[in-house]
């Protein structure tokens, strides 16, 4: 294990140099956050960061949709100003959040209105090489790709000053790095915790949902069709398959087929057709039947929610602390993973704030750190255990104070199908732009006790459908 000669305060340590492992979304915006009080930031991947809206090996989730909600997006914004428009500008298709939106769920279709509420819709290779970019350009930030982290660097009282890494084909040969501030963004495979038994501190607890999804996703030439929405989601209980096609880059649809447990998962573009077909409305088949496929099958498999107590060990290590997949990661379903990161790297550029006005890093610096986060973390964690723990085989997990909140959330989607209000509040809180209590709400209670209890169309395709009425609020005060 190597030591750090640098000197350091029992009470306040520098602001010198801090190391991000990995250079996922978590791990680029907390660099981001870091260079305003930090001389100078390393960030460390052991990939070859994106350079190019291509997908890459270190992220293998990376060719399937993913969602930067509303919350995310401006926050990434407010960061990295311009971040938007060069989206856009690099064919991210910009949607509205109540319009555009078509969204089968649990038998019947949201209702669709109007809304200020809109969001970017677009590859992630393509916002995550944008990201990377600007991160580069930084005066004082460094990418170190190419290079695999492989253990920590503490001294005597047990506070970390530094990595231990390695690159490819030096046959082990390490050298190590020293910084002020470590920050683990290696996501759900982070090897922290192995390294925290290495020098002597108890690893975090791990808990785990397992509620295990299946996807396999396939790009297509948009056709030239008028349609009566520009993004689609079929989701819902009681049927474990689902789908999602959206607008990106380069005129084409994104289509991801999720499945739970044991669905069976295509592996070929006849196959995929007939997932497609299986689902509870014919929309999203309708559509791809017509179009070009520009890409083969691509599969992935996550088995579940994992969250690291990082916040409930009584001894941490100072100089350390962790982001993002690393502290929790979320059934990708549910598309909270991205926006959570840039939620807690706002987090930290407060609590770095807060350091930079008082002199350093204070001795208690990464305590403070998961308890600041604990409630981020909580929003998105009680949500996946509120809708996973649903599923049959995960029956004897759930207790039973969760069932009433589950009895008023399915009269909540039940409202949807009738309330623009309800509809358009229960987007902007899946948005993270609002806390789930504005779901209490007394209009929103009325209107979800009322437009709930009526019978909603069934297994209709959306051109059959009913229209529901439409909201010309921006919001469902």
């Amino acid at each position: 294990m190597g030591h750090s000669a640098s000197s350091r305060s029992s009470t306040a340590r520098g602001l010198r140099h801090a190391i991000v492992l990995g250079g996922s979304i978590a791990g680029l915006l907390a660099a981001r956050v870091l260079s305003d009080t930090f001389d100078h930031v390393t960030i460390i991947e052991r990939d070859a960061l994106a350079r190019s809206p291509e997908s890459r090996k270190g992220v293998p989730q990376g060719n399937h949709l993913h969602a930067l909600l509303e919350r995310g997006r401006i926050l990434a914004e407010a960061l990295l100003p311009g971040l938007s428009e060069d989206l856009v500008a690099l064919g991210a298709a910009r949607l509205s959040g109540g319009r555009d939106l078509a969204w089968h769920h649990s038998g019947g279709w949201r209702v669709q209105h109007d809304s200020d509420l809109t969001f970017l819709s677009m590859s992630r290779p393509l916002l995550e090489s944008q990201v990377a970019e600007r991160v580069r350009a930084l005066p004082n930030a460094t990418i170190l790709d190419g290079l695999r982290a492989v253990g920590l660097c503490s001294d005597e009282r047990g506070t970390i000053t530094g990595i231990r890494a390695c690159r490819p084909g030096t046959h082990g040969e390490e050298e190590e790095i020293e910084a002020d501030l470590v920050v683990d963004a290696m996501g759900r495979g982070s090897m922290v915790p192995q390294w925290l038994a290495e020098i002597g501190f108890e690893p975090p607890r791990a808990e785990l949902v397992g509620a295990s999804v299946s996807y396999a996703s396939c790009t297509f030439r948009r056709a030239d069709r008028r349609l009566n929405w520009r993004a689609l989601i079929i989701s819902g209980r009681p049927v474990r398959r689902g789908g999602l096609i959206f607008p990106i880059e380069g005129d084409r649809w994104l289509v991801t087929l999720p499945g739970f447990f044991d669905e069976p998962m295509p592996q070929e573009h006849a196959g995929f057709l007939a997932f497609a077909g299986s689902l509870a409305v014919p929309d999203l088949y309708d559509e791809i039947r017509e179009c070009e496929p520009l890409s083969e099958i691509k599969r992935h498999r996550f088995i579940g929610s994992l969250r690291r107590r990082y916040e409930r060990l009584d001894r941490f290590p100072e100089g350390l602390i962790a982001i993002g997949d690393a502290v929790c990661s979320f059934n990708p379903v549910y598309g909270q993973g991205m926006t959570v990161s840039a939620i807690e790297a706002e987090a930290l550029g407060r609590l770095l704030a807060d350091a930079q006005a008082h002199g350093g890093l204070a001795s208690d610096f990464s305590r403070r750190w998961f308890r600041a986060i604990r409630p981020i973390v909580d929003a998105a964690w009680n949500g996946v255990r509120l809708e996973d723990l649903r599923l049959p085989e995960l029956g004897s997990q759930r207790p039973l104070h969760l069932r009433p909140m589950q009895w008023y959330l399915d009269q909540v989607q039940l409202a949807t199908h009738r309330s623009a209000a309800v509809t358009d509040q229960f987007y902007r809180v899946m948005n993270f732009l609002d806390s789930p209590s504005r779901l209490f709400r007394p209009r929103i209670l009325a209107e979800v006790l009322f437009a709930g209890s009526r019978t909603s169309p069934r297994g209709t395709s959306l051109a059959d459908a009913p229209l529901g009425p439409i909201s010309q609020t921006g919001g469902a005060g």
